[in-house]
C-alpha cells in the first residue's frame, strides 16, 4: 500500500516537467544505514548480551527439568503412587514455568521485542534528524528509501546513504553538527 502511494506521488510529480525539474531528489538505503551505523552495532551488542542472559536463565530451567526427570527415572521403581504423582507434577509445573518464561521473553510483545524497540527508538530518531539536516544543508526536497523497494532506478549520485552513515557515526548523544 505504501509502495503504491509512493509510486502514484512520484508519477504525479514526474508528470509535470516544470515541477519535476525544480525538485532536488535523493535516496538512502535505510537497511544499509542500520547495518553500518555504529549506534546500531552497539545496540545489537547490548541486545545480544540481554538475550544471552535470558537464554542462560531458560537453560538453567531446562537443566533443572532434566535433573528432576533423571531423578524420577532412577527412583520410579521404589516410589509409591503418591510419590510418583508428586514427582511427575513437579516436572510438569517446572515445564509450565519454563514455557511461560519463554513466552514472556520471546513471545509477541515480550521482553525481547520491548528491549529491541527501546534500543532502536533513539537510533531511528537520530536517523530522522540526520536525514532532515542533510536535506536542509543540501537543499534536498524529497528523500526516498531504497530499502522499501519503491525505487526502480536512480542515478547513483542521488544516493546520500554514505553521507547519512558518516554523519550518524560522527554524532554523539544525539547532537547534530552541521
Amino acid at each position: 500500500m505504501r509502495r503504491a502511494i509512493l509510486m502514484v506521488i512520484l508519477a504525479l510529480l514526474c508528470s509535470s516537467a516544470v515541477f519535476a525539474a525544480s525538485l532536488n531528489i535523493a535516496y538512502i538505503d535505510t537497511d544499509r544505514v542500520m547495518m553500518e551505523s555504529q549506534d546500531t552495532q552497539e545496540a545489537q551488542q547490548l541486545f545480544q548480551a540481554e538475550q544471552q542472559a535470558w537464554q542462560d536463565e531458560i537453560a538453567e530451567m531446562d537443566a533443572e527439568i532434566q535433573r528432576l526427570r533423571d531423578d524420577y527415572e532412577q527412583k520410579k521403581m521404589i516410589l509409591r503412587e503418591e510419590g510418583k504423582l508428586e514427582a511427575e507434577n513437579a516436572i510438569k509445573d517446572l515445564i509450565s514455568q519454563r514455557d511461560e518464561k519463554v513466552s514472556q521473553i520471546f513471545g509477541e510483545g515480550g521482553k525481547a521485542m520491548q528491549k529491541n524497540a527501546e534500543l532502536l527508538e533513539p537510533i531511528l530518531d537520530k536517523l530522522k534528524n540526520v536525514i532532515e539536516a542533510i536535506s536542509t544543508d543540501d537543499n534536498i526536497d524529497i528523500v526516498l528509501d531504497a530499502s522499501t523497494g519503491g525505487i526502480l532506478y536512480a542515478v547513483p549520485s542521488l544516493d546520500i546513504t554514505d553521507q547519512v552513515i558518516e554523519r550518524m557515526n560522527k554524532l554523539t548523544d544525539g547532537e547534530l553538527d552541521n
